[in-house]
């Protein structure tokens, strides 16, 4: 099953800092790219449905360090 997710952030430089740190995750059809601004970033990936898939809490964590939230 295909999630998708954005994450808004403060400035383009944290979004950035955001994209390059999650294309290194290790997930199922990772897309990671800018928003709709360049401030945002959507997220879309293959969710595991035959076990506990953290990749979302991962995500949230993630922006939540970097002082962004889910949108």
């Amino acid at each position: 099953m295909k999630s998708q997710v954005e994450f808004g952030f403060a400035s383009e430089m944290t979004a950035y800092r955001f994209i390059n740190t999650v294309k290194h995750m290790d997930v199922d059809s990772l897309v990671v790219k800018f928003g709709r601004s360049d401030r945002h970033v959507l997220v879309s990936y293959r969710y595991a449905v035959d076990e506990f898939d953290r990749t979302l809490s991962e995500l949230d964590d993630l922006a939540r360090e970097l002082g962004g939230e889910e949108v």
